[in-house]
């Protein structure tokens, strides 16, 4: 139900002042969910009065908004109550966590006697309190003065209830960046807020804020960006769709951060016209990062497909299972096509399998989580599973997203059996890897989430991992032929300069067993030979390659690659 036109009158300030007459699309984009639901808290009460008194209908009292920081869900209140024309009144822990005591409850009594002085008059009320999370927090962890803050709260909102007949305009709206019980993604500290303060009667609704979608972040841009003058050819959609994972506060520091670019790049170049370039929004987005990703969220890496020599078809497998579920996502959904989930990279070591996964991430532009042995074993029981499911949920929110785990192998070895290890204990391995085959079991209802991970231990790895659902592609990674240590070899000396008798194919003929990382450590040693020859060296020549070749050896030996093969057969 849309709201009727006869509320479209100015909205009201809560200083009284008068209403600026606007909508609160006007004001603030996306989440048109949680502004609706706003809107029939606030204003249905008083349009429709008179028929839910015939159909003894009780309107909601409270509505509680979740989701992570920088959404936007002060500023959906306050466009809200700028619609509606009503009082708003705000409050924050600062304003409730005094140092006297009883100073906290005398000014949640204020602040809903005022909002009841209001709506004695026919003026909607709107308390929002923001943090509630940290003004009410569960009975279980709470201190004495929280507690009678709590106890206070609850006997505010059970008065307004009880008097809603006579005063039906009075909405409580609070806030929290909690992921809440009973929502997707459920976090370990879900009784965070008190439970009195959701049941029935008081926090009626809760609607989750969510991280903006390519569409939204257009909107949010092009508010943030209607008193700029961007030059013509700034594409404000090209910015939106490579903004992922930003919520409206880092869109709006961008748009700041490129207005700050483009006055000292034309305070620099002298220039007479003030003009926000496509330059500026590029360069400014790689100073403003998403917040929801920040300390867990690695940096994009800029490896492109053509920085791995050879690999041909091995580069387009991971191009149809990682690159086309993002980029073409429309095109699944229309066919009905299932993605991939996971993608699991084996083979011998030093054959591009982290690189390999470093330039799926460039080549989709999605949010990249990197996640290693050494940060998920702790010496503190659970930390490593809350890391895991910490990153999960970052992903979604921020999703499309790369989950990247290196040396999977040490992060889900295969389990001793149904007892555990022979102590009849679990280990932490045990547990790391029933967490992750329970967050990618999740998987399965969210879009855009792919899972990377790379071993050179194929057989080490638990076979639950290998069922389809979680790694569902499997991709050896072979040392290169002599094409591919052609390419190799061409790529890393692609900087060096070179004598006309450097043959780089002849190199790559005698070269067999070496892997990518051998032959990068070949040509830099070329190079130290050259140096040590001649500190004025200008090139290298072919005799500084032969004498590292003839003393160094290849990492890999012929049984050893049999192996690898055998393991990716079977």
């Amino acid at each position: 139900m849309g709201i009727p036109n006869k509320h479209n009158r100015g909205g009201g300030r809560s200083d009284g002042k008068p209403a600026s007459g606007c909508r609160a699309e006007e004001a603030i984009a996306g989440n048109h969910k949680a502004l609706q639901t706003l809107r029939e808290l606030v204003t249905y009460p008083l349009l429709y009065a008179r028929e839910s008194r015939l159909l003894g209908l009780k309107w909601p009292r409270g509505l509680l908004l979740h989701g992570p920081p920088g959404t936007g869900k002060a500023s959906l209140v306050r466009a809200m109550a700028q619609e509606c024309n009503a009082h708003l009144i705000m409050i924050n822990p600062y304003s409730v966590h005094k140092a006297h005591v009883g100073e906290g409850e005398k000014f949640l009594r204020e602040a809903f006697a005022e909002a009841y002085s209001q709506a004695s008059r026919g003026r909607p009320a709107l308390i929002f309190i923001d943090k509630i999370d940290v003004i009410c927090p569960s009975r279980n962890n709470r201190r004495e003065n929280e507690a009678r803050i709590v106890g206070q709260l609850l006997t505010l909102m059970d008065g307004n209830k009880k008097s809603s007949k006579i005063l039906p305009h009075i909405v409580v709206v609070a806030s929290t960046t909690r992921i809440l019980l009973g929502q997707r993604f459920g976090d370990s500290r879900v009784n965070d807020i008190d439970p009195a303060l959701r049941r029935g009667g008081r926090f009626d609704s809760e609607v989750e804020v969510t991280v903006p979608t390519v569409e939204e972040r257009l909107q949010i841009l092009k508010l943030c960006a209607k008193n700029v003058h961007l030059d013509e050819k700034v594409d404000l959609q090209i910015v939106a769709a490579s903004c992922n994972g930003y919520v409206g506060a880092d869109l709006k520091d961008l748009c700041r951060e490129a207005a700050n670019l483009a006055c000292h790049r034309i305070v620099d170049r002298d220039e007479k016209v003030l003009k926000l370039l496509m330059e500026d929004w590029e360069s400014a987005r790689s100073m403003v990062v998403p917040s929801i990703t920040k300390g867990e969220n690695k940096e994009i890496p800029i490896v492109s497909w053509d920085d791995i020599g050879g690999l041909k078809d091995l580069k387009k497998e991971l191009q149809k299972a990682v690159e086309w579920p993002i980029k073409y996502a429309a095109g699944f959904e229309r066919l009905g096509i299932a993605p991939v989930r996971g993608v699991l990279l084996h083979g011998p070591p030093g054959c591009s399998k982290t690189t390999l996964a470093k330039a799926a991430a460039h080549a989709t532009q999605a949010s990249f989580f990197s996640l290693s042995c050494a940060e998920l074993y702790s010496k503190y029981v659970g930390e490593g599973e809350a890391l895991l499911r910490r990153t999960f949920q970052k992903a979604r929110l921020a999703s499309p997203s790369i989950i990247f785990f290196d040396e999977i192998d040490a992060i889900a070895p295969k389990r001793a059996g149904p007892g555990g290890n022979s102590g009849g204990s679990v280990t932490v391995g045990e547990r790391l890897l029933s967490t992750l085959l329970t967050e990618m079991d999740g998987l399965e209802s969210a879009m855009g989430i792919i899972v990377l991970a790379a071993t050179n231990c194929l057989n080490a790895i638990d076979a639950a991992l290998m069922r389809p659902g979680r790694f569902d592609k499997v991709l050896y990674v072979p040392p290169p032929d002599v094409e591919g240590r052609y390419e190799i070899l061409r790529i890393k000396t692609q900087d060096m300069k070179l004598g006309e008798d450097v043959d780089l194919w002849k190199i790559a003929e005698c070269t067999e067993l070496f892997t990518g990382a051998d032959l990068g450590g070949l040509c830099n040693e070329a190079g130290m030979t050259a140096l040590r020859e001649d500190l004025t060296a200008s090139s290298v020549h072919n005799k500084h390659f032969q004498a590292v070749r003839s003393s160094l050896r290849p990492s890999l030996t012929k049984a050893e690659i049999d192996k690898y093969l055998n393991a990716a057969i079977n």
